[in-house]
């Protein structure tokens, strides 16, 4: 764990525990990089701010990992066959026997890459293992009761805490909020079209933000551009340069086109600049800046300077006391092995194939092809160890309100979950944020700001039909 201590230690009201993401974002690195400026002045000076790696993510031991170590790449190396040729590039939605053959094997083959290298701890990674854990913090951090914000990913653990130990929380915000009651298509459909509403507003809105970046002159040619480049990449991998780390796949696949631009919709005042310009390169016939994107982070600015030091009051906290000085052992692939791993041990999917086939319809109408890319990336749960969570309305009575924030045009997490979570909650209260992008707290909106910190700080409740 590390926390940032808290501005004012004389007005201290204890320690306020959160988790930015994922499955599978390290709480530790992330406040080592200033997430702590995420929070807003008054949160800051009257807490400290504490972040943690659930089990199997970052630093936490063991690690998850799908990818063979050095060494047992070494002793593999000898045994290995050459793999067989690939027939073609997969399709944003497979259509033909072939197509679903080959995508079922590719979700195998990775299923059992993650099993081979992490086939132990596999059925102990998931929500309500990591929410047992937190309450274990919060009782070494020496509170009764749990302060928390969640974002994402978090909503999900939040929610999983409340339900085990309502009586120990103080006060919880869920941003960006994750609905138990969805089965595993439900939620397929709701994120897809979550995605394709966003990649609409950006079409809509590219000038606004973007200005005279934008890769075409009006949002139905710009719609249509980024409709050509998945088409041609499912024809053939879009050309990159030799360092870029798609030049060993041969470039960028339809899946890998389609998953840059519905990143690039977490934060429009961050990434739609930078979209534009590499949708623009892809066009003309390079798609190195493209691929690159996922590889970048904002530069600073004036405002919000990057950190020259660790001297500002972070501190990482282990049982080795030289653990902070040692080499990161964290797997290159830990973050997406974790987003796998956890996914699909806390949403049961069917072993039986022909209902991600019969999915795909429903999910092409609701969302085009993000939803039937959505169902094809959710084979690779069709093996893996089952949970024992269900999906349900959330069980907590006895907990105080609780806040949930929903943006209206998030991507990931459509508001409609939020407004949905909110219900659920016994007192819940929900605060609607009026924007784009993904969650809303710490993006700079003074007003999310204000009645977030002011419910944290003093438990100030937030009234119905609240909106930023």
């Amino acid at each position: 764990m590390a926390r940032a201590a808290a501005g004012k230690p004389d007005r201290r009201i204890g320690s306020l525990v959160y988790n930015p993401g994922g499955p599978g974002a390290a709480g530790v690195q992330s406040l080592e990089e200033g997430m702590d400026e995420a929070f807003g002045r008054a949160a800051r000076d009257r807490f400290d701010i504490v972040a943690f790696d659930p089990r199997g993510v970052g630093a936490s031991v063991p690690a998850l990992t799908c990818t063979a170590s050095d060494d047992e790449a070494e002793e593999e190396k000898g045994e290995a066959t050459e793999p067989p040729a690939s027939d073609g590039v997969a399709p944003l939605h497979p259509r033909t026997e072939k197509e679903r053959t080959a995508a079922d094997e590719g979700a195998r083959a990775a299923a059992e890459d993650c099993e081979r290298h992490s086939g132990g701890l596999l059925r102990h990674v998931g929500t309500q293992d990591a929410a047992r854990d937190l309450d274990v913090l919060r009782a070494a951090l020496g509170e009764r009761e749990l302060t928390y914000l969640g974002w994402s990913y978090g909503t999900s653990l939040g929610t999983a805490y409340a339900e085990l130990f309502p009586r120990r929380v103080r006060a919880m915000v869920l941003d960006g909020a994750i609905d138990p009651s969805l089965d595993w298509s439900q939620r397929v459909l709701s994120q897809s079209a979550g995605f394709r509403r966003s990649v609409d507003d950006y079409a809509d809105h590219c000038a606004e933000v973007a200005g005279d970046s934008c890769p075409a002159d009006s949002p139905d040619a710009i719609r249509a551009l980024i409709e050509r480049l998945y088409a041609r990449a499912e024809r053939e991998p879009l050309p990159v340069s030799e360092d870029s780390s798609y030049a060993e796949y041969g470039g960028m696949d339809a899946t890998a086109v389609l998953d840059a631009v519905s990143m690039a919709m977490y934060t429009p005042e961050d990434q739609w600049e930078p979209l534009s310009r590499a949708l623009a390169a892809a066009d003309a016939g390079d798609a190195t800046e493209l691929g690159a994107l996922d590889e970048e982070e904002p530069a600073p600015t004036e405002e919000d300077p990057a950190p020259e030091d660790t001297g500002d009051g972070t501190e990482e906290e282990s049982g080795d006391e030289d653990s902070a000085a040692t080499e990161d052992l964290t797997p290159v692939d830990n973050e997406g092995a974790a987003l796998t791993a956890v996914n699909c041990l806390d949403v049961p999917h069917p072993r039986d194939l022909d209902a991600y086939w019969d999915a795909l319809p429903r999910a092409e109408k609701a969302a085009g092809v993000y939803g039937t890319a959505g169902v094809t990336a959710e084979l690779t749960c069709r093996g893996w160890p089952s949970g024992d969570r269900t999906p349900h309305r959330v069980d907590a009575d006895g907990v105080v309100p609780v806040l949930v924030v929903g943006t209206t045009g998030d991507p990931s997490t459509p508001y409609e979950e939020a407004v949905s979570l909110a219900d659920q909650f016994p007192g819940g209260m929900l605060l609607t944020y009026e924007g784009m992008g993904h969650t809303a707290y710490g993006r700079g909106d003074a007003c999310v700001t204000e009645k977030v910190d002011a419910y944290l700080v003093g438990l100030e409740p937030v009234r119905p039909g609240a909106t930023c």
